[in-house]
C-alpha cells in the first residue's frame, strides 16, 4: 500500500460495502492534508475531515507531505506531532515550518499534551491552531468545520486585505 492516499468525502462506506451515509459534495472541493505516522490516528482525522466535507490527502512522512503541498492546493493541513517518534517528529516540525511560511493553508498541529514549548513554537510560526493531546474524532471534525468557515470568510475579503 502506498504511503499516500487521496480520498473524497461524498460517500462513506462500511466494511460490508454498503453506503452508510451520503452527503452532497460541496460545490468546490477543499483539500485537507493529513500527516501522521500513526495509521490509526490518520484514519480518525480523515473520518473527521470527511464529516465536514473535506477531500483528504494522507501522508505518513514529511517528504510525502511536502510533495503533495507543492502539487496540490492544500487549504487545511493537519499535522500530528503527538504520535511521531523523535526522528520523524523533527522532520514533521520542519514540515510545519514550511507550511506556515507559505501563508496558504491553515495549519493545525496536534502536539503532546504536556508540551507547552511546542505550543509556543507553533504560535511563533503563525500556526492557526495548536491542539495538545487531541485525538477524538468529534474535536477534529469541529476544527475542520471551523476551518471551512474561516476560508469562506477569507474568500469574501478583497484581495488587498488578505496576507
Amino acid at each position: 500500500m502506498s504511503d499516500l492516499q487521496l480520498s473524497l468525502p461524498a460517500t462513506l462506506v462500511s466494511s460490508d460495502a454498503r453506503a452508510t451515509s451520503s452527503r452532497r459534495a460541496p460545490a468546490t472541493v477543499q483539500l485537507c492534508l493529513v500527516v501522521s505516522t500513526s495509521p490509526r490516528r490518520a484514519q480518525i482525522w480523515v473520518r473527521a475531515a470527511h464529516e465536514e466535507q473535506w477531500a483528504t490527502v494522507v501522508c505518513n512522512t514529511a517528504d510525502d507531505a511536502i510533495r503533495q503541498a507543492v502539487r496540490q492546493r492544500i487549504e487545511l493541513a493537519l499535522v500530528d506531532l503527538q504520535s511521531a517518534p523523535p526522528p520523524q517528529e523533527k522532520l514533521l516540525r520542519k514540515l510545519v515550518e514550511q507550511l506556515a511560511a507559505q501563508k496558504g493553508p491553515l495549519v493545525a498541529v496536534c502536539g503532546k499534551p504536556d508540551d507547552s514549548l511546542g505550543e509556543v513554537w507553533s504560535r511563533q510560526l503563525g500556526v492557526w491552531m495548536y491542539l495538545p493531546g487531541v485525538d477524538r474524532e468529534s474535536d477534529i471534525a469541529l476544527l475542520c468545520g471551523e476551518a471551512r468557515n474561516i476560508l469562506k470568510k477569507l474568500d469574501g475579503l478583497p484581495a488587498h486585505t488578505i496576507g
